[in-house]
């Protein structure tokens, strides 16, 4: 699926979340993770040929293992006038493999530091319905900021429940603190190890 040139359009960021984590983590079920929490939430699909990954990237050396970088563009079409948009870039360095014992078991797992960056944005006239209108296009900065002003700032606050939640989601199976009163359900234990 290619990603969706906005610029022109309107658009309000509703959040910019950094997470970064230095330990050992499972980063295949992180993967899996966080592509069944957009599933789930419906900014993707369970098929792998329309799943918005934009850039895999990995680089390995002899002195400081695996480098990868992973860019996800994932989109929710609200109506035919708003856009969610929630991009997240994956940067891992010094990634290994790994063996942890937990419990009395020996897992195979990773270690390294993954940095994961959240952006979300709500985004106005994505179809450029109005922008393409000649009378529509030079009303539609008035609308923007005055007219759908309350509607928008509902959808950035629904947006940035949205990012916070797969903050958590992120925080939670890296066993890092979290700010969330109730955890969500998981789709596997934290860090990955299974009991």
């Amino acid at each position: 699926m290619p990603v969706t040139n906005y610029s022109g359009c309107p658009s309000e960021e509703a959040a910019n979340i950094v997470i970064k984590h230095k330990d050992y983590f499972n980063l295949k079920d992180l993967y899996y993770n966080l592509r069944m929490w957009l599933v789930e939430n419906g900014y993707a699909e369970r098929e792998d040929k329309t799943f918005p990954e934009t850039l895999m990237l990995e680089r390995i050396t002899q002195e400081y293992g695996k480098e990868i970088w992973v860019r996800w563009r994932n989109e929710k079409t609200i109506n035919n006038f708003y856009r969610y948009s929630l991009y997240t870039d994956w940067h891992i360095i010094l990634l290994k493999s790994a063996e942890v014992m937990h419990e009395g078991v020996k897992f195979k797992t990773n270690w390294g530091e993954v940095e994961i960056t959240i952006l979300a944005k709500v985004i106005g006239d994505y179809n450029r319905s109005w922008q393409k209108s000649p009378i529509f296009s030079k009303i539609l900065p008035l609308f923007w900021n005055r007219i759908f002003r309350k509607e928008i700032l509902m959808h950035r606050k629904e947006l940035y429940r949205d990012a916070y939640r797969l903050n958590n989601e992120i925080k939670e199976f890296l066993k890092l603190k979290t700010f969330m009163p109730e955890p969500e359900t998981k789709f596997f234990p934290p860090l990955g190890l299974r009991l």
